[in-house]
């Protein structure tokens, strides 16, 4: 080999990138969408596993959950779902790009989406609390009281939820502002879901909570019926 064919390899050999480490997304997160001119959405829980080949999983929302597939390369992100509305399913991509340590699971996402004649917003990805890769797949357990604390545009409330757990499924009671009643739900790895149907000045009324659990606190959205929306944060009763 000639000097100069020597020199050459050696150029290319240095000038040739290192491979790009692959963003692991998968786990638990929880997603905020802001829509142009509006106040940052209730973060919804999401939790991405890998199913084969591909990245599925849940988006939990107060009108219910909806299934969703992921694509990563390198750190680009996209995250696609269909979504039920009035005017039939709304096709919905979110792309944007993940960060995090080369080598540990992301701990962040971040990017864009476009609704097209319904408008433009951004969104953002971040692991739940104490949570920065995916979750165990042992259930948690929440039976017992659990002391709530209640925001809507309304106004607030303070009720007790005391749950039973049997496996992933939930049965207990609700006692509030609102009166008593039985509820029921699943828990699902850290995700948790139940509803309670009231009467309210003569109309039946379902409430339903969804988000997620660490240990002895949780936090999610809460949907009165179709009259009103809101959050809570709820904390064990020792």
């Amino acid at each position: 080999m000639t000097k100069l064919a020597i020199a050459i390899a050696c150029v290319l050999a240095m000038a040739r990138p290192a491979a790009a480490q692959q963003a692991d997304i998968l786990g638990q997160w929880e997603i905020t969408v802001t829509m142009a001119q509006q106040a940052p959405m209730t973060p919804a829980p999401l939790v991405l596993k890998k199913e084969g080949d591909k990245i599925v999983g849940t988006l939990t929302r107060t009108q219910g959950d909806l299934a969703v597939e992921a694509t990563v390369k390198d750190r680009a992100v996209i995250i696609s779902f269909t979504a039920p509305t009035q005017n039939g399913p709304l096709a919905v991509a979110l792309t944007g790009t993940a960060a995090g340590d080369a080598g540990r699971p992301a701990t962040s996402m971040s990017g864009t989406l476009d609704l097209g004649a319904r408008g433009q917003g951004q969104w953002t990805a971040s692991r739940p609390a104490a949570s920065s890769s995916p979750a165990p797949s042992a259930t948690l357990d929440v039976s017992g009281p659990w002391a709530f604390a209640v925001e809507t545009p309304m106004g607030s409330g303070t009720p007790t939820m005391t749950f039973k757990q049997d496996g992933e499924k939930l049965t207990g009671q609700y006692v509030g502002q609102l009166g008593e009643a039985p509820l029921a739900g699943t828990i699902k790895g850290t995700a948790i879901e139940f509803t309670i149907g009231l009467t309210l000045e003569g109309n039946a009324v379902q409430i339903r909570y969804a988000g997620t659990v660490e240990k002895d606190s949780m936090k999610g959205a809460v949907k009165f019926g179709d009259i009103a929306e809101g959050s809570f944060t709820a904390k064990k009763k020792s």
